[in-house]
């Protein structure tokens, strides 16, 4: 858990833009008197998408490598190998 932590740390000073409008919430709260509910919505929605798209992209890194199966060659004319053509006519 220590790694998804730091990913999300390091997620959220990535992304700080997307804490934008919250704060814009926050200044007109100061000078117009907006209930301050807006600002903490926005950013709990802020956090949750971040923690959201963090979360998902530790789960898709963390899924193991599967190897790739061999598929039956179909291609009649390598079937044989590299084989020279006999050109004689």
């Amino acid at each position: 858990m220590g790694t998804l932590f730091r990913s999300f740390m390091i997620n959220i000073l990535l992304d700080m833009w997307g804490a934008i409008p919250a704060v814009i919430l926050l200044v007109l709260h100061f000078f117009l008197g907006v209930p301050l509910w807006f600002f903490v919505m926005a950013l709990a929605g802020w956090l949750v998408i971040v923690g959201t798209m963090t979360v998902l992209m530790h789960l898709i890194t963390s899924q193991p490598d599967t190897p790739h199966k061999q598929k039956k060659n179909m291609n009649p004319y390598s079937k044989k190998g590299y084989e020279t053509p006999d050109i004689q006519r």
